[in-house]
């Protein structure tokens, strides 16, 4: 269920892959990197963000367009492989933007090459296991399921029906590619690096870490941690809202994002 606004779509290739790559705006860049479900293309928040800076959202190898190469199977390649695309895309000192599964892969990018970085954006993340809860089974439960957890309270998203109507067959065999790549990359250790808040010691990055408040995928503990585990970071907790803020609670993430990114001029 991909939902295009107004955005170019292209490839860029690295190392070899095409990349399914949408893109918009001026301005300072950010680089968006999604989560486990796989890109929606250009989303609403995108377009925001796009109105003062260059956005990019490429769909990560393995998801929608974008094949896996046979070398690609852990959450460190998927940091390499963007790291690649960054110089591709002639990426400097930029924001680095990633949610749930995307924002592990932009919390150990951000260790590999800090200097590179300009600003960090954590939203809901997964990567460092809590110490007092666990994080919640997504792939051995229902689609049904799964959407249950996804949000706090579905009735407060203006698009609900869209997120929520039964898929195409195309979509389904997209979905299902999606979550066998998800699984592929974070079953063991699950959802998580045990060395990765070791890693972040390095980095003094100016980060914003961003969590919903009632996540039930990632419990807030876990944005705790990365907060404490990030020498130059703000956390943001926004109330009333679950694992996406940027779909359930847009305005809100939006007025963190745009006073993060205004305090980096």
């Amino acid at each position: 269920m991909t939902t295009t606004l107004s955005a170019n779509e292209s490839t860029v290739a690295v190392a070899g892959t095409e990349v399914q790559m949408f893109s918009g705006g001026s301005g300072p860049p950010i680089l968006f990197l999604h989560g486990a479900g796989g890109n929606r293309g250009w989303q609403p928040f995108h377009q925001a963000l796009a109105g003062s800076n260059t956005v990019y959202a490429p769909s990560q190898p393995g998801f929608n367009a974008t094949e896996r190469p046979g070398w690609l199977a852990t959450i460190n390649d998927m940091a390499h492989f963007n790291q690649q695309l960054a110089q591709q895309l002639g990426l400097d000192q930029y924001v680095l933007m990633g949610h749930s599964m995307g924002g592990w892969i932009a919390a150990e990018m951000a260790a590999m090459s800090p200097s590179s970085l300009k600003g960090l954006v954590l939203i809901d993340a997964a990567g460092i296991r809590p110490k007092n809860t666990d994080i919640t089974e997504i792939f051995m439960v229902s689609a049904e399921t799964r959407a249950g957890y996804r949000f706090y309270d579905p009735s407060q998203i203006a698009d609900i029906e869209e997120l929520t109507r039964e898929m195409t067959p195309e979509e389904a065999l997209v979905d299902f590619s999606n979550r066998e790549m998800a699984s592929r990359l974070l079953w063991k250790p699950y959802m998580h690096n045990p060395s990765l808040p070791h890693y972040l010691a390095g980095v003094g990055t100016p980060s914003l870490v961003l969590w919903g408040k009632q996540d039930a995928i990632v419990p807030l503990e876990c944005g705790e941690l990365f907060n404490q585990a990030l020498s130059n970071s703000k956390l943001a907790v926004i109330d009333q809202c679950g694992h996406t803020p940027q779909v359930e609670k847009p305005q809100e993430f939006l007025e963190q994002v745009t006073g993060f990114l205004a305090g980096l001029k």
